[in-house]
């Protein structure tokens, strides 16, 4: 059955900079994202993500887009993406999920990051009034190694959780 999850692309105050998350699991860097819990909205999940995977209590300032990827395991998943700006927080009070929390420039974005996400970041620097709507496809090749990553992830989360 196909997920929906939340990302946020979060801008300092100047926009100069956006904020990324290195991912414990596969170790590369993304924007915060989960998926949306019962009873949430998209806007508390964006802020409640945020918050989990970065430390940062943030403020959801405009709606990017839509993003349907259909090649993810599980039916595809639908990305609904939010730009938001800090109001409290820091980054030392990011929970495990994630491994760093920095600041990048968003021409400058480490080469680990996730390619979806320099999309992601591209189309929240337009300013389309407009919502955008895409699909993005992946190699078969990634495919195959993301499958595999997340079954590996699936074996250690059971290993740490009997431990």
């Amino acid at each position: 059955m196909a997920t929906k999850s939340v990302g946020v692309v979060v801008f300092s105050e100047d926009q100069k900079s956006v904020l990324l998350q290195k991912r414990e699991d596969f170790r590369v860097w993304g924007i915060p994202s989960g998926r949306i819990e019962n009873g949430e909205t998209h806007e508390e999940t964006a802020i409640r993500e945020t918050q989990e995977e970065t430390g940062y209590l943030i403020q959801i300032e405009r709606y990017v887009g839509e993003y349907w990827r259909p090649q993810l395991p599980g039916g595809g998943d639908t990305l609904y993406v939010y730009t938001g700006r800090v109001i409290g927080g820091k980054a030392e009070d990011h929970g495990w999920e994630s491994v760093a929390v920095e600041w990048f420039a968003p021409q400058q974005l480490p080469g680990r990051t996730v390619r979806f996400v320099r999309e992601y970041i591209a189309d929240s620097l337009i300013g389309s009034i407009e919502p955008v709507k895409k699909t993005q496809l992946l190699p078969w090749w990634y495919i195959n190694l993301l499958r595999a990553g997340l079954i590996l992830r699936g074996i250690r989360n059971q290993v740490r959780d009997h431990l």
